[in-house]
């Protein structure tokens, strides 16, 4: 909020200097800057959503690895110490029934919850390439403002063109932000 403010100050005072094109540029940065802090945040809420849904379904699997585990352990003690006899042929059906559906059930065997842990990790790289570009875009923009006040405070036409410059490289990795994010992640 204080780096807004900041930045409104700076416009105004290249307004007053008869500055009028470099205060209007200070404040499209600013106003683009604004709108890719935003991106940037979105991109974050959206990684760490991910990434802790990944995770807790990655603990859900082990839970069912560790229990099918288990399953096996006891149908190997029932085989060895139960006497025969239906009992045990019962016991042991259910207990390979279990083994078999914590590794094969369709909607929550292992197989199921590795695949949705995946897709997740890779939104959450998705959401993190986002970030790095929106990132990067942020810098460029801010690195745009600071030329381009210097060029009021100068009074450089070179500085300018730097901050205009400088502008429109954070506003295409912001955009890329938006639809090609590996392209402006680095």
């Amino acid at each position: 909020m204080s780096e807004t403010l900041e930045q409104h100050e700076q416009a105004e005072h290249a307004a007053e200097g008869g500055h009028k094109h470099s205060a209007l540029l200070i404040a499209a940065l600013a106003a683009g800057l604004a709108f890719t802090e935003q991106g940037a945040q979105h991109a974050q809420t959206a990684m760490s959503e991910s990434a802790i849904a990944a995770t807790d379904l990655w603990g859900q699997y082990q839970a069912k690895s560790i229990r099918a585990n288990q399953a096996h352990d006891f149908a190997g003690l029932a085989m060895a110490a139960a006497p025969a006899g239906p009992a045990r042929d019962a016991l042991l059906a259910q207990l390979n029934a279990d083994i078999s559906r914590f590794e094969t059930d369709k909607a929550d065997g292992k197989a199921a919850v590795a695949s949705r842990a995946r897709t997740l990790e890779k939104a959450r790289d998705a959401a993190h390439e986002r970030l790095e570009a929106f990132d990067n875009g942020a810098a460029a923009l801010q690195l745009a403002i600071v030329l381009t006040t210097a060029s009021v405070i100068t009074d450089s036409g070179m500085l300018l063109l730097g901050g205009f410059l400088v502008g429109g490289a954070g506003v295409l990795l912001s955009v890329l932000g938006l639809v090609r994010p590996e392209w402006a992640a680095w």
